[in-house]
């Protein structure tokens, strides 16, 4: 069995450690140490890295109570190496972990239900709750999870007996047999837990929920602690700050600017519409008197706008409208009928020009691949007059 001194002592990053076995597996050579402060891959939590002796941590994992560290190089068993944990992703490990419990222990108590999942990524952390929590709740939720920063909270790892156990109240996705671990962040949690943390929560620096949705019927949040937090803000802060410069007001100022031009761009848009409601009702004004049946090749228009024309032509003639624009693909079109025939003419849009779409009996509408000269020439053909 392998001692796990990281139980005791999450900031022991250099030591030595006697190797035990060394054995050849697919990923690269699973070794045990006499001791380690290595954590193994559980409960949410990624493995340690860093290097035994000169060969690389590739990851740590735990079987059969043996702490197996997989190595991407053979050591010989019975030497004693130098044994390094990188630090950076420790402590990034414990900020963000000793966060997750302070948030999860004041949400768990307030809704009364259960952490039902955990992950921790490379990037921010993910929560199940079987609850749904208010969005609302959100900002007073982490100003108090951050209160226990403001307040530097001592983090307590104890190993209470099955009597002692028996007298605390505490959080547990599983059922433990044999000896329970307790971390304890005073009254905001106390949770069974095998994970790296911090001795007090001013360690972690801040707690902030970037994210919420509904998840199998509860709650998940996304969260970030410590430097991850630090990195968020900042990329958000450069971004805004960017948006700024671009909108000529500072980055706080960005949100007003942006509405603001929301508001011109609906006008825009309007008064775009409206000028082009005008155009088509010129064009159909170009149709020369008797003609029933038009196709016209358009540059530039949406496919609301097809529609909007396509329209406009039948009203004025009384028959049938095509309406076509160049897309990077080909061409989009809309043949509308006052006949209810246009659904007929779909089997020869699909068989000369790689046609794809469909519609009722009284529009179609879809995509055509070819030239426009030979997508014409086949409306002229049918009798329709082609409008420039």
């Amino acid at each position: 069995m392998s001692i796990k001194k990281y139980e005791t002592d999450a900031y022991t990053t250099n030591f030595v450690g006697e190797i035990l076995t060394c054995n050849k597996v697919e990923s690269g050579y699973a070794v045990t140490l006499k001791e380690t402060y290595f954590y193994p891959e559980g409960g949410g939590q990624p493995s340690d890295k860093g290097f035994v002796g000169n060969a690389v941590v590739l990851d740590v994992r735990e079987k059969n109570e043996q702490i197996l560290h997989i190595l991407d190089r053979a050591v010989a068993v019975g030497d004693h190496l130098d044994c390094t944990i990188d630090w950076e992703n420790r402590f990034d490990l414990m900020q963000n972990h000793s966060g997750e419990h302070i948030l999860s222990g004041i949400i768990c108590k307030q809704y009364n239900c259960n952490n039902v999942g955990f992950h921790m990524g490379t990037e921010k952390i993910l929560i199940d709750f079987d609850a749904k929590i208010e969005e609302a709740d959100i900002a007073k939720l982490e100003a108090k999870a951050n209160e226990a920063i403001w307040t530097n909270t001592p983090i307590l790892v104890t190993y209470p007996n099955q009597e002692e156990l028996a007298e605390i109240d505490y959080r547990s996705k599983i059922e433990i047999d044999g000896q329970v671990r307790i971390v304890q962040a005073g009254e905001y949690d106390c949770c069974a837990c095998c994970g790296t943390h911090v001795v007090s929560a001013g360690e972690i620096g801040v707690i902030k929920i970037i994210g919420i949705q509904s998840y199998k019927g509860g709650t998940r949040l996304e969260i970030v602690c410590g430097k991850r937090a630090l990195l968020h803000y900042d990329k958000k802060n450069r971004s805004a700050d960017e948006a700024g410069r671009m909108l000529s007001v500072s980055g706080e100022k960005v949100a007003g600017a942006v509405t603001n031009l929301l508001a011109e761009k609906d006008d825009l848009i309007q008064k775009l519409s409206k000028t082009k409601y005008d155009y088509f009702k010129l064009l159909a004004k170009t149709i020369p008197e008797g003609v029933e049946n038009v196709a016209i090749l358009g540059d530039g228009f949406a496919g609301k706008d097809l529609t909007n024309l396509a329209d406009i032509l039948v009203e004025t003639t009384g028959g049938r409208a095509f309406v076509m624009s160049p897309t990077a693909e080909g061409f989009a079109f809309v043949l509308i009928s006052k006949h209810q025939d246009a659904n007929d003419y779909m089997a020869d849009l699909k068989t000369m020009f790689s046609g794809k779409g469909g519609g009722k009996k009284e529009a179609v509408q879809g995509k055509l691949a070819g030239k426009s000269k030979d997508i014409l020439a086949y409306w002229r053909e049918k009798g329709f007059c082609i409008i420039n």
